[in-house]
């Protein structure tokens, strides 16, 4: 472990432009997630406290759908460098702006305003991770990118689950306009980060030969490039049926307690934050691990694994087992945490710098379509028939597993 983490701190020191623009890029995300926790309890204090809560989500999922067409217009920008100053600037204002709404009393309509301004200020974040994205291909040498891929997703994880935590406790003892301040504050620092950089940047823009061409033109060769690439497919489908199933798995878990022997409310809490923590700690273990660890297995091998550990999870929950789930979202959260830098870095290394940012929005799109679905779907069934959920979570397992041999016969099919 001490000699991973030598080789990890020697990489970053060998390599400072990369170094400065990821911690630039991740501490920019601890403003995504900062907010997220106080807008949901402003949200729960309204009379109609669902449809708050379903529109502030919909303000965070749609933005990372939308990065379909953010990525195209990054990648036709010639100035990256100055946009990503840009975009700091611009997010600086929009938490502003949110910080004086919040001196009103919250109402339906206060909430819809700061949720449009939150929906802007995550399509200026994607945007800005899309303009990144070429300058992070010519930066880091293709040997070394699953090292970087391993510790952009390692502190990600970390990042999200203390910027959550953090929000949460700065709710006990600071007025939500006073935390919409310091996140305006930290997208002040992010602008003034990349404006220090900019004369690193500069070098790599003038590399990337834009050649201007319709948005939606780029949008479907971005899309034919994923689907004709077989291998790449497969990958990006199993990893965002994966996610699906731990997006669908916290819903059911909670109806599970709630079917079987009669907890209080302080140990269901318990139990619920135990396997969300569960999940988080598997997956950064896995990230960890991902560049030194089952390297000779490809990401294909290792997702039938996962999906034979959701099958026994599913069995886990028909056998009423708490530690033969608990095991089974372990080992599965750890093997999601070694595919995903390692997928990552196949797409970085495979398409050109010029395009990446439209591929890894188009990526992330369908990465995150899966867990809002499932986490519809799977109560949605258990709300008629808990068993009934358990058995779709195995047959949920089982379609991807048939799935992956399928894409896996046409990857090996020839071409007539």
């Amino acid at each position: 472990m001490f000699n991973l983490i030598r080789k990890q701190l020697l990489f970053l020191k060998e390599n400072p432009g990369f170094t400065q623009l990821a911690s630039i890029n991740l501490f920019s995300k601890i403003g995504d997630r900062l907010f997220y926790t106080v807008l949901l309890s402003i949200a729960a204090t309204l009379p109609k406290p669902h449809l708050a809560i379903t529109i502030i989500a919909i303000s965070e999922t749609l933005p990372l759908l939308l990065g379909i067409f953010l990525g195209s217009l990054a990648d036709q920008n010639p100035h990256k460098p100055n946009q990503l100053i840009r975009t700091g600037f611009l997010r600086f204002a929009l938490y502003l702006f949110i910080g004086i709404l919040l001196n009103y009393t919250p109402t339906m309509t206060l909430i819809l305003s700061i949720a449009a301004f939150n929906f802007l200020s995550d399509l200026l974040g994607n945007y800005s991770s899309a303009l990144i994205a070429p300058f992070t291909k010519l930066m880091v040498q293709p040997a070394d990118m699953p090292k970087a891929q391993s510790l952009i997703s390692i502190t990600s994880q970390l990042l999200s689950a203390m910027a959550t935590f953090l929000g949460a406790y700065l709710m006990t003892i600071f007025l939500p306009k006073t935390i919409s301040g310091l996140n305006a504050l930290i997208f002040l620092i992010v602008a003034i980060g990349f404006w220090q950089l900019k004369a690193k940047l500069v070098p790599y823009n003038q590399q990337l030969s834009i050649q201007k061409q319709p948005s939606w033109k780029l949008i479907k060769t971005n899309f034919r490039s994923l689907v004709n690439n077989k291998p790449i497919l497969n990958d990006l489908l199993q990893l965002a049926l994966l996610n699906g199933s731990l997006g669908g798995l916290t819903p059911i878990y909670v109806l599970f307690l709630q079917s079987n022997a009669p907890i209080s409310a302080d140990t269901s809490a318990l139990m619920i934050s135990l396997l969300s923590a569960t999940i988080t700690i598997s997956m950064i273990i896995g990230n960890s691990l991902s560049s030194i660890c089952l390297t000779k297995i490809s990401t294909r091998n290792l997702a039938l694994v996962a999906n034979g550990f959701l099958i026994l999870l599913g069995l886990g929950f028909l056998v009423n087992q708490v530690a033969i789930i608990f095991l089974s979202v372990g080992i599965t959260g750890s093997l999601i945490g070694i595919i995903s830098p390692r997928f990552t870095t196949l797409v970085i290394q495979k398409y050109p710098a010029i395009q990446l940012g439209g591929i890894i929005t188009t990526v992330n799109s369908v990465l995150v379509i899966m867990p809002p679905i499932t986490s519809f779907i799977f109560p949605l069934l258990a709300s008629t028939n808990s068993y009934f959920s358990y058995y779709f979570f195995i047959g949920y397992a089982l379609v991807t597993i048939i799935l992956n041999f399928w894409l896996g016969y046409l990857t090996k099919k020839p071409l007539h």
